[in-house]
């Protein structure tokens, strides 16, 4: 019984000290973006950062892809009617949950090749009601 508690425990403290980062982080936005651009020489990524951000392009699409369901029943429900949102909104958020999730292994398993991302957009949270899901261009390479 203890270790159950101690587990829900560390998993409450960890919850709470993710989202507070993230408050924080976003308090300082205001700042970053006031700021004048630093040019940089050379704004090419290094091939360890491509790598880094395909494992979580990957891992995030696969474990949140989830997200895609609601998303198409809000935006088919405001582009038509409720009951239609309710039934191929359902069936094309399944179809992209699908999709991302394949998407998202496939990132995961192959990130040593650095590819341009495959669905946009890139994480299922960016322009969550803004921009409906599309796939474009498997394996092409960011070289």
């Amino acid at each position: 019984m203890n270790l159950n508690k101690t587990i829900f425990l560390a998993l409450l403290t960890s919850t709470f000290l993710c989202f507070s980062t993230l408050s924080i982080a976003a308090g300082h936005y205001e700042e970053f973006i006031a700021k004048e651009p630093v040019p940089v020489a050379n704004t090419k990524a290094s091939y360890g950062r491509k790598i880094g951000q395909k494992v979580l392009r990957g891992l995030s699409n696969s474990t949140l892809s989830f997200f895609e369901i609601p998303k198409n029943m809000i935006m088919v429900t405001n582009q038509s009617n409720f009951l239609y949102g309710m039934t191929a909104g359902v069936a094309l958020g399944a179809l992209n949950t699908v999709g991302r999730t394949a998407v998202g292994i496939n990132d995961f398993i192959f990130f040593l090749l650095p590819t341009k991302p495959v669905v946009y957009p890139i994480h299922p949270w960016n322009n969550y009601l803004d921009v409906e899901t599309n796939y474009e261009g498997l394996f092409i390479l960011d070289l």
